[in-house]
């Protein structure tokens, strides 16, 4: 069996699951069963499917047709001030918890307690004159696909559904959790002590976003047809639970880049 891009890392193995164009009369598992299959994967109990938010968005309706998006002036206003298409700009108004700021091309926004661009609004793999929309709840998505893989295959698994983001200064994107079921996706190491004996403080661990991202390293971001990832023997705490981005969120006044950026708004210096 040959697997292009399969990543192992001690006992961590992340199989890309590729398929054909997903559309909106799709059922999502049949499709991720067939790529599955075609590379001779059977589920197994503790496996994580991970699937990207576009494909699972698609089958949920949430695609739009940019025609039929009517613009307002706020929008108007947004387009012209960061270059933006005006029907994307009227997206993301209608998106975004928070609209903070941006660049050409970009607006940086907070949407569900995360910081993200374009409040999630993309035009990257669907149709041209389209646009995709985070789902709505992803958190309950990861909950049905996971109750389904357990009725239809007997297995108990961890699903997330994620999306691609930036960090402050660093080049290229990486991954980031929207929604968890059945594991827990952050890890608190506050309490343990380091190699030298010193107690942890503040330290918590990314487990769903650092899976995430080896997703992201698998499934590329341009026609790669590879919307999902399925990751074996992984290293987290499997639970009957599931988790939306308010607990994997810190408030602004917590995080060292906002509450820097909201000195910097307010014209305070260090």
């Amino acid at each position: 069996m040959t697997v292009i891009g399969l990543i192992r890392s001690l006992e961590v193995i992340v199989y890309p699951i590729k398929t054909r164009i997903i559309t909106e009369n799709d059922n999502l598992l049949d499709v991720l069963l067939e790529g599955l299959s075609s590379i001779g994967i059977e589920i197994q109990d503790n496996d994580i499917i991970t699937v990207a938010e576009t494909p699972l968005g698609t089958t949920e309706g949430r695609v739009v047709k940019l025609a039929d998006v009517t613009v307002s002036e706020e929008a108007t206003k947004l387009a012209m001030k960061y270059e933006l298409l005006p029907e994307v700009a009227q997206l993301i108004i209608q998106e975004a918890d928070d609209i903070l700021g941006g660049i050409p091309h970009v607006v940086l926004t907070i949407k569900n307690n995360t910081l993200m661009a374009n409040a999630g609004v993309d035009k990257s793999n669907v149709p041209s004159g389209f646009a995709s929309l985070l789902p709505l709840d992803s958190r309950a998505s990861a909950e049905k696909l996971r109750d389904e893989v357990k009725r239809r295959t007997g297995k108990t698994i961890g699903v997330m559904i994620i999306d691609s983001r930036t960090q402050p200064l660093r080049l290229g994107n990486i991954g980031m959790a929207l929604g968890v079921a059945g594991f827990r996706p952050v890890a608190d190491d506050r309490g343990r002590k380091d190699l030298f004996g010193n107690e942890l403080r503040i330290t918590r661990r990314a487990i769903a976003d650092n899976l995430a991202s080896a997703c992201t390293a698998v499934m590329g971001e341009s026609n790669e047809s590879v919307p999902a990832a399925l990751i074996r023997d992984a290293p987290a705490e499997f639970v009957d639970q599931s988790f939306d981005s308010s607990e994997m969120w810190i408030s602004p006044s917590e995080c060292m880049y906002m509450a820097i950026f909201d000195q910097w708004r307010r014209g305070n210096t260090i």
